[in-house]
Parts: structure tokens; C-alpha cells; sequence
């Protein structure tokens, strides 16, 4: 869910998109119609966090990832994604006209409460500002689909609407919506919203599969790092130490919620039953783990928790792997990919795994004992991934159609 409070932040300057349904200028074409047929088709983007650096992720995190994988396919289309802005502050009197609008349009969906009822009566607001900016096409990307506010205002005003999820949202049981309340009412919410939507793009494919049993028709739109991204990456692959075969290993934290908690207990239990002596280390790191540190105060474990970019890759470089364990989630782990092809194996649990169990490196474990094997076997250093090419052309095929048809 967009974080409306959050203030748009500058978005890190890139090369300019070209337009691949730019015309050339023509003797008979004004200069000024031929430099307007070269600007990019501009999409509007319903993002759940504008900014790309926050106090929890300084250095960007999943979602970030995943907005520039998109960013990137729309510039190779001629397209280009803008941020939703801020809206000016309400008035009473318009607050009030709000208010009586959404309790008598949605009724029984929401489950009215007074933040509930101020959060609808800003998203509506907020919506309907957005929607009428200038010099926008009348497509919008969606990443989440809990709020139903947003899409009745985007079926009101004639735009179609491309969710490409970051992930069901509504599955997260420990966070109730503040609109549509908790778990089930706002799954089944969530549901029939992505049943309004123009089109569905999943990052998971157990999500997918799960969409169509309920009869939404959603494709699948794997995370893949953009161009830059994968540069640095298979830069660092190149900078490893070939036949490593040292005994440390790395486990990415994230300040989380009650879910990787869990899962990390869950991971050092493990650990401590088969090392009790720490004869294998494992480096720690994460954004804004330094709250939760004592879960890793244990022989063999070494904490370094918010780690800046280039501590970051020296942590990689000198690790066999990394662990990545979780019993449950959403989406999809977008870490996976990204140390593929940095160049290290990942060790980890079917549900870490979800959506890349294929993939070359990947080395699921459903037990502390097949944990034990791989982290004491000889591992060989993962085939980088490659681009999910056609994935990518097809969900930007689909947008073109949608806004120019």
C-alpha cells in the first residue's frame, strides 16, 4: 500500500529513453511535432514507497530493485514512468463531502472505523488529484492491490490499470489493512480489485497459479536487476577468488516483520545444533538490523548489521554462500538472482527458494541435516542467470497496447 506520507524524493538521474515509437523528422514534419513524436509516453506509477532510499534501506532493498527492473523495460519501449506527487492539504468542508462519498459508495467493503475512514478520504483525494496531472497517458501501474478506493477512482476517470504486483499483499496476516481490515475480508478485497484490472503481472509463480484458482488471469514477470545493476553484479562475480573454499558463509537479515523474525530463530537453532562450537562462521548483515542483533549472539556468528555498499561486496567476496531460510512468504526473494550472479550459491529452504528453484545455484534444503551437507560439501560457483528477455518485452507489449490502443 502507497505510503502517502512519504515525501517524493529525486529520482537518480539515467540515461534518457529512447523511444522506439519515435517517427524521424521529415521535410514535411514541423521541428516541433517531430521533437514531440521522439518524447516517451509517460505512465503514471502507483508505487507503495516513492522514495528509493529510506531509513531502513539506505542503500535500497527489493522493491527498489524490482522499480528499476520496470523503469528500465519502459525506456526500452519509449515509455516512462512518473512518480504519483503529494496533494495539497484538505479542507474541512472537502473532507467532510469526502467522507460521506466513500461510506455511501463502498459501505459494507470497509470496515468503517475513524482511521479508516481518514485514510479512505485521503486515498480518494489523492487518486483524483493524481489522475488529472497533465501531460499523462491514461494507463497507470499499480504494485499493490489491497486498497479498493484506487481502483474505483481509476475505473471512474477511464484509465486502464496494469498491476504488477510486488507481491499478494493481503497474505500478510500480521498487518491488518486499514481499510479493508484484516485477513480474510481483505484478501478477498485484494481479489476482487485485481478482477477490475485491464492486466496482472506476477513476480512469483506460486502466486500466479494461485490467481488463476481464483479466476484472475495473471502473467508472470520475474525480478531480474536492470542493466546497471547487473553490471556491478557480474563485476563482483569476476572478482572472486577462484576455488574458494573457505568455511564462512553469509546471511542477509532485513528488519522485517514477525514472519523473518521467526525464520531467522528458526535459522539459528538450526545452526547452533549443527556447530555448537562455531567452526563455521556466518557474517550477518542487513539494513536496520541492529534492533534485533541478539538473535545471532551465538558462537560463530559475526554481526556486522547495517553494512555500507563496498563492506557489503568485501562480506560477499570472501563468503562460500549464502543462506537464505524462511518457512513461509510473499512474492518473491529478489536477493536470490542478485547473488547468482554476483557469483555465490544459495543454500536455502523451498519457500526462500520459491519462484527459482530452477535455476543454476540454487540449493534447496528441507531439513537441518541437508543444511549440514551442503554447507560441509564442495560448492561449485552458480552459471550467472540470464535475462528473462521475452518476460520482459511481453509485459511492455501488453502496456503499449493498452495506452496507444
Amino acid at each position: 500500500m502507497l505510503n502517502h506520507q512519504t515525501a517524493v524524493s529525486e529520482r537518480r538521474e539515467r540515461n534518457p529513453p529512447q523511444s522506439h515509437i519515435a517517427t524521424e523528422a521529415s521535410p514535411d514534419i514541423p521541428a516541433h511535432a517531430a521533437a514531440r513524436s521522439r518524447l516517451p509516453v509517460c505512465v503514471l506509477r502507483d508505487t507503495c514507497a516513492i522514495e528509493e532510499r529510506t531509513a531502513w534501506a539506505p542503500y535500497g532493498a527489493g522493491g527498489v530493485w524490482r522499480r528499476r527492473q520496470i523503469d528500465e523495460i519502459l525506456q526500452r519501449h519509449g515509455m516512462k514512468s512518473i512518480d504519483m506527487e503529494r496533494i495539497p492539504k484538505l479542507s474541512l468542508p472537502r473532507k467532510l463531502h469526502l467522507a460521506t462519498s466513500v461510506m455511501l459508495r463502498f459501505g459494507r467493503r470497509v470496515s468503517w472505523s475513524r482511521i479508516s475512514l481518514a485514510s479512505a478520504v485521503h486515498s480518494f483525494a489523492f487518486y483524483q488529484h493524481n489522475l488529472g496531472r497533465a501531460g499523462l497517458s491514461r494507463t497507470i501501474i499499480v504494485e499493490w492491490a489491497t486498497d479498493p478506493i484506487p481502483f474505483a477512482v481509476l475505473r471512474d476517470t477511464g484509465f486502464k490499470i496494469v498491476v504488477c504486483l510486488m507481491a499478494l499483499g493481503s497474505l500478510w496476516h500480521e498487518r491488518p489493512h486499514p481499510i479493508t481490515g484484516a485477513y480474510p475480508r481483505v484478501f478477498l478485497s485484494e481479489v476482487e480489485n485485481l478482477r477490475l484490472a485491464d492486466a496482472v503481472f506476477c513476480i512469483s509463480r506460486e502466486e500466479q497459479w494461485l490467481l488463476a484458482n481464483l479466476g484472475v488471469s495473471a502473467r508472470y514477470l520475474p525480478y531480474f536487476p536492470d542493466s546497471e545493476r547487473e553490471r556491478e553484479l557480474l563485476d563482483e562475480r569476476e572478482q572472486r577468488v577462484a576455488g574458494l573454499r573457505n568455511n564462512e558463509f553469509l546471511i542477509c537479515a532485513t528488519r522485517g516483520n514477525t514472519d523473518t523474525t521467526q525464520s531467522f530463530r528458526e535459522q539459528v537453532d538450526w545452526i547452533r545444533a549443527l556447530f555448537p562450537t562455531g567452526e563455521v562462521t556466518f557474517h550477518v548483515t542487513g539494513n536496520a538490523t541492529e534492533e534485533i542483533r541478539d538473535i545471532w549472539n551465538s558462537p560463530g556468528f559475526v554481526f556486522h548489521g547495517t553494512c555500507p555498499p563496498n563492506a557489503f561486496i568485501d562480506l560477499k567476496r570472501r563468503c562460500r554462500a549464502i543462506c537464505i531460510h524462511s518457512q513461509k512468504g510473499l512474492g518473491a526473494v529478489t536477493r536470490v538472482p542478485d547473488m547468482l550472479l554476483a557469483g555465490l550459491p544459495v543454500l536455502a529452504t523451498p519457500a526462500a527458494a520459491r519462484s527459482f528453484l530452477d535455476l543454476n545455484g540454487v540449493h534447496v534444503y528441507n531439513s537441518a541435516a541437508e543444511l549440514r551437507d551442503l554447507i560441509t560439501s564442495s560448492l561449485d560457483g552458480p552459471s550467472a542467470p540470464r535475462r528473462p528477455e521475452q518476460l520482459e518485452n511481453d509485459f511492455a507489449e501488453q502496456l503499449k497496447r493498452l495506452t496507444l490502443g
